[in-house]
């Protein structure tokens, strides 16, 4: 299988929703790491969106980071259940993982701080509501000191990480010449379940 395979329209997927999002996704070290969409509720029940960075997709899971004094933060650790959606516009895909989501080690942590940008890493550090109420030339030049004096840096305490495990994982894949495709992976004790949608 290549990743320029169009496995999705031609009905041709793996088993394991994994192998087809390993195809999908860049390399965990690839400094382009693709954006998704999360998902969450609040206290309310209602739902909540923003975006983060996808760190690295696993054989069973996949991970983002972010900091833990967030609201998104929160809502997962008085609900731990989420959905995630990650597009590739150039390549006319995008995945739906709908599953429990579990805080990862200090250790995977560091790992995926270390294979951040170089931005990233200043914006964990740096992304603070005493920051964000300074004047534009005020917090630029406090990112360019803190830039300038800290030339490597260890995650911040603040810096947290959740696993995704999907129970059910929703691909879809476009095509100029026809109509778009689904394809729908349920968890099961025995593994998984497909089924063809449309687009």
């Amino acid at each position: 299988m290549d990743a320029h395979d169009r496995l999705v329209q031609d009905g041709c997927c793996p088993a394991d929703p994994f192998t087809l999002l390993r195809l999908w996704a860049p390399a965990d070290d690839d400094p382009g790491r693709p954006l998704a969409t999360l998902a969450t509720v609040d206290d309310d029940g209602l739902p909540d969106a923003r975006t983060v960075v996808l760190t690295s997709v696993g054989d069973d899971a996949v991970t983002f980071h972010t900091d833990a004094r967030s609201r998104k933060v929160d809502q997962l650790r008085a609900l731990p259940r989420a959905a995630l959606v990650v597009r590739w516009d150039e390549h006319a895909r995008q995945v739906v993982l709908r599953g429990a989501a579990v805080e990862v080690s200090t250790e995977a942590c560091r790992t995926a701080f270390a294979r951040q940008s170089r931005y990233l890493q200043l914006l964990a550090w740096l992304n603070t509501s005493e920051l964000a109420v300074l004047p534009r030339a005020e917090r630029e030049r406090r990112w360019a000191a803190f830039d300038a004096g800290h030339p490597v840096l260890d995650p911040p305490p603040s810096w947290a990480g959740f696993a995704v495990r999907p129970d059910d994982a929703l691909f879809w894949e476009g095509s100029e010449d026809g109509p778009s495709r689904r394809v729908r992976y349920r968890r099961t004790q025995d593994g998984w379940t497909q089924e063809a949608l449309p687009g």
